[in-house]
């Protein structure tokens, strides 16, 4: 059998680039009549046909999405993508998923060569750093193509979407309730402090500590990788500084969370009594582990079916003034703070 002609077969043979190619199969004006009828004749020539990501030659339309998630073993983003899938589907799109691991340079790696693959638009899953190196870039590329932000905010561009649970309120009522009802004295957060939601969560505890006269100072604060084996080490660190209880420790991750709670039951503690756990985001584990985890449903799945929904009107001309896009939230009060 034949080996398949390929873009970059076609590029080689004509002597100009991939990018040239994509210009003239889509249409654009911005090729030069010569270099198009030479890449006409060699198609021609080769029964050059172009694959799915080049089909829409007029429309430059090829009805697939970009999905970023940084991270593809945090069950966080199992539900958004799986609500994306389904709602793209609906609409016949179809995703590339792509995993930046929260690096980004990799991510601006990845977001050029989905440029090069002529997506429709990306939508970008997960909580930024507070120094965003690709803020601009993505901005820029929202000029030209939907780009939906999930669980996260960013302002600025032109088709530049975001949809999210304000977590700064979602965390003030959470720890209301529970302080209410459980009268904890004290509050010892965990949480990696680079990303703008923990920032945001923080600013939440500050400003209910300062209102109810609880110390919040950095004996109470733990700098805790959002992963389950941070949330395992980090709890060791906990008990050894000798905490002050009945206090809630607030992890700003549910697998932090369920890290503290193996930690905490193998010491002895009493979990719900002495110690309360709060997570944030109600993975699917909350509700497997012993004991079950209090924490917020940012209801995931729910996030990704509004960003599906957002992207597809964009792309199909419907302007919305409106750019950010806040999702509902509750709190789930289970074992470890009863």
């Amino acid at each position: 059998m034949a080996e398949t002609y390929t873009i970059y077969d076609l590029a080689r043979d004509c002597g100009v680039s991939v990018a040239t190619i994509s210009r003239v199969i889509n249409g654009s004006d911005n090729v030069s009549a010569k270099t198009r009828e030479k890449v006409q004749q060699a198609m021609k020539a080769h029964n050059y046909t172009p694959n799915i990501f080049a089909r829409g030659m007029n429309k430059m339309a090829t009805s697939i999405i970009a999905v970023f998630i940084s991270d593809i073993a945090n069950p966080f983003f199992a539900d958004i993508v799986k609500g994306i899938e389904e709602t793209c589907r609906k609409y016949e799109y179809r995703i590339i998923l792509c995993i930046t691991n929260n690096d980004m340079e990799q991510e601006r790696k990845e977001l050029e060569l989905m440029m090069q693959k002529q997506v429709d638009g990306f939508i970008i899953c997960g909580s930024r750093p507070l120094h965003d190196t690709n803020a601009g870039y993505l901005q820029e590329l929202s000029e030209k193509m939907p780009v939906i932000m999930v669980n996260s905010r960013l302002d600025g561009g032109k088709k530049l979407y975001s949809v999210l649970v304000d977590e700064k309120k979602a965390t003030e009522e959470a720890l209301s309730t529970l302080f209410a009802k459980q009268h904890y004295k004290h509050l010892y957060l965990f949480g990696d402090d680079v990303w703008q939601t923990t920032k945001d969560k923080t600013e939440a505890a500050e400003e209910f500590c300062a209102k109810l006269g609880i110390p919040l100072n950095k004996e109470h604060r733990f700098h805790c990788p959002h992963t389950l084996e941070g949330g395992l080490t980090t709890a060791r660190a906990f008990l050894q500084s000798k905490p002050q209880t009945p206090a809630l420790i607030f992890c700003v991750s549910d697998q932090i969370a369920i890290g503290v709670l193996k930690t905490l039951s193998e010491s002895g503690i009493h979990i719900g009594k002495d110690i309360g756990v709060l997570g944030f985001s109600d993975i699917s584990l909350c509700q497997l582990v012993t004991p079950a985890l209090t924490t917020v449903n940012q209801r995931m799945k729910n996030l990704g079916e509004q960003a599906a929904n957002l992207f597809v009107s964009q792309t199909n001309g419907i302007v919305l003034e409106e750019k950010v896009f806040y999702s509902d939230y509750e709190l789930i009060e289970r074992e470890s703070t009863v």
